[in-house]
């Protein structure tokens, strides 16, 4: 049987075959992220990228793949 080999959700790098739809740097990148959020609910994401060292393009992309999936759950309801 053929191995499925998907895409990072943010980086778009290749990943084995996994449940998550983020690569294992993306995921801790993004648990790294969130915790920052939820402690400065209100700070920019220049300084989520300063504080946290994750570039701030892929922060951006973080918060945003978290709308889409925020609006989607919403929609459901």
């Amino acid at each position: 049987m053929r191995e499925i080999v998907r895409n990072c959700r943010l980086c778009q790098e290749s990943m084995d075959n996994s449940p998550f739809m983020l690569c294992q740097t993306c995921l801790k990148e993004s648990e790294q992220v969130w915790n920052f959020i939820k402690k400065n609910p209100f700070v920019s994401i220049k300084d989520i990228s300063v504080a946290t060292e994750v570039s701030f393009e892929k922060v951006e992309r973080m918060i945003n793949f978290g709308k889409e999936r925020q609006k989607r759950v919403v929609n459901r309801e």
